[in-house]
């Protein structure tokens, strides 16, 4: 029974100091592993192999929140492997939020070169030709058999004047961004059989 309370009062005093303000610093054991000494990318440093304070990653490190694009070697979508040529749309049937968004992505990258109907009269075409090449129809016979890997491969490499939209545009959003322009072409196909 003393025992117990003993070990209570041990305790109970151990709490009372750690619990302590200390009015003078803490002494440090090892003072140079809670201050490491910082360096300069362009300092030389003993430690280093290369005798850089530049750290090189590993071979293989991916930084966090990149996902490498596996196509990036492909200089075509012509050339893409598998059926679906390229990666296949995650977006399985696009809601409203969803064309909303690639919508939105439309007509912030795509507009000025393809136009708002996707027809590629776009503001920077103007009414005289400003390129050698103009800016092809999104919602031509030719673009509507691609499949969604293809246009989504041309959106993140780019392809003869346009850049890559890699990012400018979230692999998501680039999804999204697909959904609308088959949106537009389902539009323009029931506008030409109603005319």
């Amino acid at each position: 029974m003393k025992q117990n309370i003993f070990r209570v009062l041990a305790l109970a005093g151990l709490l009372v100091l750690v619990n302590c303000d200390y009015k003078t610093p803490v002494y440090e054991y090892f003072p140079s592993m809670y201050d490491s000494p910082a360096r300069e990318s362009q300092e030389d440093d003993s430690f280093a192999k290369n005798g850089s304070a530049s750290r090189i990653p590993p071979k293989g490190a991916i930084p966090v929140g990149y996902f490498p694009y596996p196509y990036a070697a492909e200089a075509t979508p012509d050339t893409l492997p598998g059926a679906d040529k390229g990666l296949k749309n995650p977006i399985a049937k696009a809601n409203l939020g969803d064309l909303m968004i690639g919508e939105k992505r439309y007509q912030t990258y795509c507009t000025p070169c393809h136009g708002v109907r996707g027809l590629g009269n776009g503001t920077v075409v103007g009414p005289a030709p400003r390129f050698q090449q103009s800016p092809p129809s999104v919602v031509s016979d030719k673009i509507r058999g691609w499949s969604d890997g293809q246009v989504y491969h041309i959106i993140t490499m780019g392809r003869g004047l346009m850049g890559s939209y890699a990012y400018q545009i979230e692999p998501e959003d680039r999804w999204k961004l697909i959904a609308y322009i088959r949106k537009l072409q389902e539009y323009e196909v029931q506008n030409k059989k109603a005319n």
